[in-house]
C-alpha cells in the first residue's frame, strides 16, 4: 500500500470537464452577480456624485484669416493657434473683461470654468460651450462672448485675422451626464466570469474525492476491482462480477464497507481471519480519510486484496470511458 507522489501527475482534462459540466451555472451566476453588483455600485456612485444640474449653451464661431494659399508659414500658424490657444485666449483680459462687465452676477472664476473649446476639422470654425448651474447664466455668458469675440477680432485685423463672428448659437439645455451603467455591468460580468472560473478550477484542484479507479491507483498500490453503479450498467457490473469471481476462486475473502472500518469498535482480530475487499463509496469526500483507514489496516496486519468503488454514477462513467450502449429493438 505504498503511496505515490501523484502531485506530479498531469490534470485529467476529461475528468475535469465532466466534473464541472454540471456546475457551469456557478460561472454564469458569478457573471450575473458581478454585472448586477458593478452596475448597482456605479448607479449609486453616479447618483451621489452627480451634483446640481448643469446647463450648456453653445456657440460656433467663424474665424476669418487673412491668408494666401501659398503662405505655408501662416497656414502652420493658424493650425497651431486654433489647436492650442483659443481656450486660453478666451480667458485672457482682452476678451473676458468685457464679458464680466456684461454679466456682473458671475465671477471671473465661474466664467472661466464654464468654457470648453473644440476645434473642428476646419480651423476656421471654433465651437465653444458655456456650462453653469443656471440656464439663464449660461445664455448670458454665451451672448456676452459673442460680442467680446467680435470686438477682439476687429483689433486683430492686419495681424492675420479678418473677423470673428458667431456662426451658430444654441440656447442652453440641461446637461444629461453620460450613463455608463452598461459598461460597468459588462466589466462586472467579465470579472465575475473570471472569478467563477477560478473558483471552479480551484475547487476541482482541492477536491480529492474518490470518483475513478485512477484516483486510487495513482496514490495507492492497491488493485481496483471495478465499479458498482447506482443504476444497472451491464458493462461495469459484468467486469466487477468477473473480477470478484476470479478472486473467490483463488482465495476466500470478506467484503467490508469503508464505514465499518471507521467504527471505533471495529474488531481487527476478526478482520485478520481472511483477506478483505474494501468497498469505498463513490464521492468519498477526501482521500486522506481513506489513507488513514489504509494505514491502520497496514499497522493491524490486515490483508487487503482490492477496492471496489460503490454507488458510482453510471452516466459519468459511461461518458468518461466513452462506452456506447447498444440500441434495443
Amino acid at each position: 500500500m505504498q503511496e505515490k507522489e501523484y502531485w506530479r501527475e498531469g490534470m485529467d482534462a476529461k475528468r475535469f470537464a465532466l466534473c464541472v459540466k454540471s456546475k457551469l451555472w456557478v460561472i454564469l451566476a458569478a457573471a450575473l452577480a458581478g454585472a448586477l453588483f458593478a452596475g448597482g455600485i456605479y448607479l449609486i456612485v453616479r447618483q451621489l456624485t452627480m451634483g446640481e444640474p448643469q446647463y450648456r449653451a453653445e456657440v460656433m464661431f467663424s474665424i476669418g484669416y487673412d491668408i494666401q494659399e501659398e503662405d505655408e508659414t501662416l497656414k502652420a500658424f493658424i493650425n497651431e493657434y486654433n489647436a492650442y490657444t483659443w481656450g486660453d485666449m478666451m480667458k485672457s483680459d482682452r476678451i473676458i473683461l468685457p464679458v464680466m462687465e456684461a454679466v456682473p452676477d458671475a465671477s471671473r472664476e465661474v466664467i472661466e470654468n464654464s468654457i470648453t473649446t473644440d476645434i473642428v476639422s476646419d480651423p476656421e470654425f471654433l465651437t465653444v460651450g458655456f456650462v453653469t448651474n443656471r440656464e439663464e447664466l449660461s445664455n448670458q455668458i454665451a451672448v456676452a462672448y459673442i460680442g467680446s469675440m467680435a470686438a477682439f477680432g476687429e483689433t486683430m485685423q492686419g495681424r492675420g485675422l479678418v473677423s470673428i463672428e458667431a456662426w451658430k448659437s444654441t440656447p442652453a439645455v440641461k446637461v444629461i451626464p453620460q450613463n455608463r451603467v452598461l459598461y460597468a455591468a459588462e466589466l462586472g460580468a467579465v470579472i465575475g466570469l473570471i472569478f467563477g472560473t477560478l473558483f471552479l478550477a480551484g475547487r476541482y484542484i482541492l477536491d480529492d474525492s474518490v470518483l475513478l479507479e485512477s484516483d486510487l491507483q495513482k496514490k495507492y498500490d492497491i488493485p481496483v476491482l471495478g465499479y458498482r453503479t447506482t443504476a444497472p450498467e451491464a458493462y461495469f457490473n459484468a467486469q466487477l462480477s468477473a473480477n470478484l469471481m476470479q478472486m473467490a476462486k483463488e482465495r476466500a475473502f470478506c467484503e467490508v464497507q469503508l464505514k465499518e472500518l471507521e467504527n471505533p469498535e471495529i474488531d481487527y482480530e476478526t478482520l485478520k481471519e481472511a483477506p478483505i475487499v474494501l468497498f469505498v463509496e463513490w464521492g468519498t469526500p477526501c482521500l486522506r480519510r481513506l489513507s488513514h483507514v489504509l494505514e491502520v489496516l497496514k499497522i493491524q496486519k490486515v490483508s487487503l486484496l482490492g477496492i471496489v468503488i460503490t454507488e458510482a454514477d453510471n452516466r459519468f462513467l459511461t461518458a468518461y470511458y466513452s462506452i456506447r450502449k447498444e440500441k434495443k429493438g
